[in-house]
């Protein structure tokens, strides 16, 4: 599966119910993406290279519904791993029962290692 492909199948998951996190994951596949085998282009550009980068995101609603957004952020979390050097870890501060759920991303892109 290429980049692409990947940011449009957790795009068309993810972005009603976590739409920032949608376009963090499609900055991370799209814009920085894997790296390139090139020397000299700058920092973060090396293929082996780590990057990393941060979004927030407020999620309203019942528990219910907000334990559904959690399952499928980490089914989708599941396939950019799987398709990627991009990994997330996911910071969550559950709201009271009338409080949104707080998450905050960091989106990793670990040094590939043979």
């Amino acid at each position: 599966m290429t980049p692409y492909e990947l940011a449009k199948l957790i795009h068309v998951e993810l972005s009603p119910t976590a739409p920032r996190l949608s376009t963090a994951i499609n900055r991370a596949l799209v814009d920085i993406g894997e790296g390139s085998a090139l020397v000299g282009l700058g920092p973060g550009t090396h293929e082996s290279d780590e990057v990393s980068f941060q979004e927030a995101e407020t999620i309203s609603g019942s528990t219910g519904e907000t334990e559904g957004v959690l399952a499928k952020i980490h089914e989708m979390m599941w396939k950019l791993e799987e398709h990627s050097s991009w990994k997330v870890i996911i910071d969550k501060k559950p709201g009271n029962r009338n409080q949104p759920l707080e998450l905050l991303y960091t989106l990793v892109r670990t040094k590939k290692t043979l």
